[in-house]
């Protein structure tokens, strides 16, 4: 009888019976009651987008996030579903449901990336990582170390091998093109200010 019992067990369990559907993915408790939210595709970089859309966020909101990510103004960023633009800016996340939705983000001109550095402010800014192409085309990366508003130049600092630095002082009007890699970690112990160099001067 023991014998027959196994067998039946075995059977059930390898045929057709409820251990051979499928299991849902796992969600964890606080996500249980949660709607489905949109999946983010980015259609013209190869690159993975790691912001994620969250119950409170709004068309608006979620454009601003990806503008942070790529570090790009936001009217440079461009949101479809289905092939129609998402123009509500007011319009939740949440009431999409279970859709992917598309993310463009275009290249920034010269222009348009000195005006959102201006705009963000320079502190915003310092310790950037940026690359650079000026108008003899020649490419520069490094750190962004100092802007000086009053002459409209930057100063771009690159790390060397040896533990020393290379400097270039440009004026904007001599970089042709400009992006920015990553942002400076704001916690480092040797993040310093911006100092006003007309003040010092003055002093």
């Amino acid at each position: 009888l023991a014998q027959a019992e196994c067998q039946i067990s075995s059977a059930t369990s390898l045929g057709g019976g409820p251990k051979d559907r499928a299991m849902p993915p796992y969600r964890p408790p606080h996500m249980r009651n949660a709607p489905p939210m949109p999946k983010l595709v980015l259609v013209n970089r190869n690159e993975t987008i790691l912001t994620q859309p969250s119950q409170t966020d709004t068309v608006a909101s979620l454009m601003t996030n990806l503008a942070e990510e790529f570090h790009v103004p936001e009217e440079l960023i461009s949101l479809q579903r289905d092939g129609a633009p998402l123009t509500n800016m007011s319009e939740k996340l949440a009431d999409f449901g279970s859709v992917n939705i598309q993310v463009t983000v275009q290249q920034a001109t010269h222009e348009q990336m000195e005006k959102y550095i201006r705009s963000k402010g320079s502190e915003h800014f310092l310790g950037a990582e940026l690359k650079l192409t000026t108008q003899e085309g020649d490419e520069l990366k490094g750190e962004l170390y100092c802007v000086q508003d009053g002459d409209s130049s930057c100063i771009l600092r690159q790390h060397l091998p040896d533990g020393c630095a290379n400097y270039f002082w440009l004026k904007w009007n001599m970089i042709k093109s400009i992006s920015i890699e990553s942002m400076p970690d704001k916690k480092r112990t040797e993040f310093w200010p911006a100092v006003n160099l007309q003040a010092l001067e003055r002093r």
